[in-house]
C-alpha cells in the first residue's frame, strides 16, 4: 500500500492514535478531509499543519527526487514525463486532465488521479469508473463559493455521477457547516490555492475540519483496497 492509499485508508478507519505514554496518553484526532497546497514550488513551510503539497508547472529539466514525509503530487504533468519517473522520484501521486498522455498513467499501482469538471456527461462518468483511479478531482472553471445552496447543487450532480471518493480545488476557508456538507459528499480531500495559502487560514481551516461528524455520512465509500494489497505488500514507491 502506497502513501496515498494509506492516507486514504486512514480517513475511515475508526482506530485513534495515541500521543504521550503511559496512563497520561490522549487520542490524536485525525482529519477526515486531507489539506493539501497547491503551489509551483516544493516547500515544508507548513508541514506540519496540511497533509501534502500538489505542485504544478513543474519543470521537466529540473525534476528531482523528493523527500517528504507528506504527499506530494505533480499536477497536469508534461507529456515527456513518464509515470516510472514520477514514481521513481518519490512523488505520491499525479493529477491528470490530458486523455494523450501515456497509457501507462492507467497501470501505475493506484497513483494517478483524474481530474473532472462541471462539463462530464454520464458516458464520461461511464468510461472513467472502469478505471482504478484512487480518488477523482474536481476543478470547477470558476470556484464556487459554497455559500449558497446552488454551488453544493452543482458539485452534487458531478460527485453523483460515481461511487467513488474526491479531492477538490477551493479559494476559501470554508466552515465547519460547509465542510460537513462536502465530505457527506464524497470529498476526502482539499486542495487550497496558492493565493490564500497563509498560517492564519491554514490554521483556522484545520480547525473546522477537526470538527466534521464522519457519523452524519449515509454510506461510507472507502475504497476496495484488498487488491493493491495482495499485489503491493511492499511497495517499490515507499519511502
Amino acid at each position: 500500500m502506497n502513501k496515498l492509499e494509506r492516507k486514504i485508508d486512514q480517513i475511515f478507519s475508526k482506530k485513534t492514535s495515541n500521543i504521550g505514554f503511559g496512563n497520561t496518553t490522549a487520542k490524536k484526532i485525525d482529519k477526515k478531509i486531507l489539506l493539501f497546497i497547491e503551489t509551483d514550488l516544493l516547500s515544508d513551510k507548513y508541514n506540519d499543519s496540511i497533509d501534502g503539497l500538489v505542485i504544478k508547472n513543474i519543470e521537466i529539466d529540473n525534476f528531482k527526487k523528493i523527500k517528504s514525509n507528506n504527499l506530494v503530487g505533480i499536477k497536469y504533468p508534461d507529456k515527456l514525463l513518464d509515470i516510472n519517473k514520477i514514481a521513481n522520484n518519490n512523488y505520491d501521486f499525479v493529477i491528470i486532465d490530458d486523455k494523450e498522455l501515456s497509457y501507462k498513467y492507467l497501470d501505475n499501482n493506484s497513483r494517478t488521479i483524474y481530474q473532472i469538471n462541471e462539463d462530464i456527461t454520464d458516458d464520461d462518468a461511464d468510461t472513467i469508473s472502469s478505471f482504478d483511479f484512487p480518488v477523482l478531482y474536481i476543478e470547477f472553471k470558476e470556484n464556487l463559493n459554497f455559500d449558497q445552496l446552488e454551488s453544493f447543487f452543482k458539485l452534487s450532480k458531478i460527485t453523483s455521477k460515481f461511487n467513488c471518493n474526491f479531492f477538490i480545488k477551493t479559494n476559501r476557508i470554508l466552515s465547519t457547516d460547509q465542510l460537513q456538507i462536502l465530505f457527506n459528499l464524497g470529498i476526502i480531500g482539499l486542495i487550497l490555492d496558492s493565493k490564500i495559502s497563509n498560517k492564519k487560514n491554514i490554521l483556522n481551516l484545520n480547525k473546522n475540519l477537526m470538527n466534521i461528524n464522519t457519523e452524519k455520512k449515509k454510506t461510507s465509500i472507502s475504497p476496495d483496497l484488498s487488491s493493491n494489497l495482495a499485489s503491493s505488500v511492499e511497495d517499490d514507491f515507499d519511502e
